[in-house]
């Protein structure tokens, strides 16, 4: 089984908006087997919006790393730690609000990944997108809760033309978000997705989709071997120019993976190795493993 390594790097743009209402969190330690990120896009032309934002991500984050410390759950239990951190962070948006120092109508969408063992697992709230490019190929990973569905398949139907659909704004419109209340739906799949070498992901908020999927995977393809920091300011620099008089903040989240090659990867292993025995060891044996070291 081939190891992965993984790098991330994370970018913003504000666009056109007075503040920025995207906060993303990404902790990829320098070539580690994994990490954590997140993503919340606060509710645009709500109050608070980038408030709600920070807070969802803030007390998501805070929640899965600490998780992330248990790998022997995190690899068999992922869901339920997906679960409770997110009721974690929508009871502390709540809990702002009940104090008054947010409003009432405010909230933000969710994207959520862990990367363990060579396998994805993601949780997603809202309509920021989570994409997968493999083999040239760009596939769109988590649910869209938006009415966009509804209304490309109004489309394709022949109810409405697309010239209406587009004129018409309600794409956007949320039909899940966190808001501190109930949350009506959210994608959190039960299995994992299992990576390759060579796989690009990308976490974004809905102000990336200023370029067509076609744009995106053309521009992920062409640089799928640049460093990730490279790839997110790639992007980012793509939508600015492409940006139109009331263009949304825009937040990226690149992870590429890629093999462990040679001596790195043996080494890797035989600190991991060592690391598990001390930190699985009973007190009087942490010695006896130093001893072994020094021999």
């Amino acid at each position: 089984m081939v190891e992965l390594l993984c790098e991330a790097a994370l970018a913003q743009d504000i666009g056109s908006r007075a503040r920025q209402e995207d906060a993303a969190i990404a902790h990829f330690a320098s070539g580690a087997p994994g990490g954590i990120a997140v993503l919340s896009d606060g509710m645009g032309g709500h109050d608070d919006g980038d408030l709600a934002g920070r807070i969802i991500a803030a007390e998501m984050f805070a929640e899965l790393y600490l998780s992330a410390a248990r790998k022997d759950v995190l690899r068999f239990d992922c869901k339920a730690i997906f679960g409770s951190a997110l009721g974690s962070a929508n009871r502390k948006l709540q809990h702002h609000i009940d104090q008054g120092h947010l409003s009432g109508d405010t909230g933000g969408t969710l994207l959520s990944v862990i990367v363990t063992d060579g396998t994805l697992r993601w949780i997603s709230v809202g309509d920021s997108p989570l994409w997968l490019l493999r083999g040239g190929r760009l596939t769109r990973l988590n649910e869209v809760h938006s009415l966009a569905p509804q209304i490309d398949l109004m489309v394709a139907a022949g109810e409405i033309d697309a010239d209406t659909a587009l004129a018409g704004g309600g794409r956007n419109c949320l039909t899940s978000a966190v808001t501190g209340g109930d949350i009506a739906r959210i994608d959190c799949p039960e299995e994992g997705l299992p990576l390759c070498a060579g796989d690009l992901l990308l976490l974004a908020s809905d102000g990336i989709e200023t370029l067509d999927e076609t744009t995106l995977r053309d521009l992920l393809q062409r640089r799928r071997h640049a460093p990730a920091q490279q790839i997110a300011d790639a992007l980012i620099g793509a939508v600015r120019r492409r940006a139109g008089p009331d263009q949304d903040n825009s937040s990226v989240v690149v992870i590429r993976m890629r093999a462990a090659t040679g001596v790195r990867a043996g080494l890797r292993g035989w600190i991991a190795g060592l690391l598990d025995r001390v930190l699985r060891a009973p007190a009087p044996m942490l010695a006896s493993v130093a001893a072994e070291r020094a021999s």
